[in-house]
């Protein structure tokens, strides 16, 4: 890496300019001691010509600690301008004032300069011990860095370091469960509306017209890596004589619908949720601890902190209009399957009117479905709705840029809605 002659200087002789060099406080000095121990000094400090420190601080001290009265060296005027670039980069890399991307970036620029040095690839390890940062951190810095030069949104919105690497390792995770499942698509996203079927870029709604527990049964094609499920709730709504119900259709919501769409999905784990999986469960509070059993018992690692859309126009229905409130929010269980991380996180709770709709009494908005979407869907999702209604999941889960989209819908009317009205809606 250096060139030019090594001088060997009493070690009290060295000047170092604290002030100047602007340093963090030196790092892993004891291990670096005991590794010059060992090995003896591997790469000279550098000074210039009136015995300032240039670079080498940490050899410095390390060899003090040893006991040494002298330490070789080599002057800043007999190195090459190779080599003194790397020694701008190195300093560069422990200033002080450094923003945590430019540091990253840095030593990433360290690392590319090394490699041209040796005219190959350099080790964590030996970058690590130059720049006096552990081999892991090194890798974690160069990870993070090239996340930032890709253009990664997250990445470089990142207040801290910490908060970047979190997002580049999840990223990875997903990425890497991604590659591993099968790479055939369920359905394509990009086709369209059907009374267009002579265009051949004609695309096509990923919405079929199918009960779930017929085509859960059956399934047999790709897994699914996120399932948005919101089954009838079991609550009545069927009965209902809400206004909602009177315009748009109501649906089938005993009990025991609920529970065997519960049954369904249990049975379905094996064929149509992959290994590594993220789980959307809307549900109603009345069945909060019923329902969590079931799902841990299909394998769900359930979060009992539920998402809560707040309905902020205040619309909800009232059961006991004498007795109790007006029920003004909806909940949903985050699960997991596997150890599937999430893109990125968001918070628990979202307040958006509920009275907007257009095909189903209870349509869930696409803005609030997006909000706790964003935790799961990314390009490498592969999204499953069972009881897809007005397929706003699928939109918004289609915004968010998944693979790929598939909902199911047994109504013939609501997927007729459904399905001419899904290229309307604003994403």
């Amino acid at each position: 890496m250096t060139s030019g002659n090594f001088v060997n200087i009493p070690i009290t002789s060295v000047l170092v300019e604290r002030s100047e060099r602007q340093r963090k406080e030196l790092r892993e000095v004891p291990e670096l001691a005991e590794s010059i121990h060992r090995l003896g000094l591997i790469h000279p400090i550098v000074i210039d010509d009136d015995m300032k420190l240039v670079a080498g601080e940490r050899r410095l001290e390390a060899c003090k600690s040893l006991g040494w009265t002298s330490i070789s060296a080599q002057y800043s005027r007999d190195l090459d301008p190779l080599y003194l670039q790397a020694l701008e980069l190195e300093e560069n890399v422990k200033r002080s004032n450094l923003t945590w991307q430019e540091e990253v970036l840095a030593v990433k620029q360290y690392e590319a300069l090394r490699a041209q040095q040796e005219g190959g690839p350099v080790t964590a390890a030996k970058i690590g011990e130059e720049l006096g940062f552990s081999d892991r951190n090194i890798k974690r810095y160069l990870d993070v860095a090239k996340a930032l030069e890709s253009g990664n949104a997250l990445v470089k919105a990142a207040d801290k370091f910490s908060t970047a690497h979190n997002i580049v390792e999840r990223d990875s995770a997903r990425r890497k469960s991604s590659a591993l499942e099968t790479l055939e698509r369920v359905v394509d996203k990009t086709i369209s509306l059907p009374d267009e079927p002579e265009q051949p870029q004609a695309r096509k709604v990923p919405l079929l017209n199918e009960d779930f527990h017929e085509w859960a049964a059956a399934y047999c094609d790709r897994p699914f890596n996120f399932i948005h499920c919101d089954f009838p709730y079991g609550v009545g709504m069927h009965k209902s004589d809400q206004g909602a119900g009177q315009e748009y259709g109501t649906y089938a919501d005993g009990e025991n619908v609920y529970w065997e769409l519960l049954d369904t999905l249990k049975m379905a784990m094996d064929n149509v949720v992959a290994p590594s999986a993220h789980l959307m469960f809307w549900f109603s509070m009345d069945f909060y601890q019923r329902t969590l059993l079931e799902l841990a018992d299909m394998g769900w690692r359930v979060n009992p902190f539920p998402l809560v859309w707040f309905k902020s126009d205040n619309t909800g229905i009232i059961p006991d209009a004498n007795r109790g409130p007006r029920r003004v929010y909806e909940t949903a269980f985050m699960a997991s399957r596997g150890d599937r991380q999430i893109v990125r996180a968001k918070a628990n709770a979202f307040a958006h009117p509920g009275k907007d709709k257009s095909i189903h009494m209870n349509e869930k908005p696409v803005p609030m479905l997006r909000h706790f979407m964003e935790m799961f869907v990314d390009e490498y999702s592969f999204v499953l709705d069972p009881t897809a209604g007005s397929a706003n999941a699928l939109k918004a889960a289609t915004a968010l840029g998944a693979s790929s989209v598939l909902g199911l819908e047994r109504d013939t009317e609501f997927f007729t809605r459904s399905t001419e009205a899904y290229f309307t809606t604003e994403l």
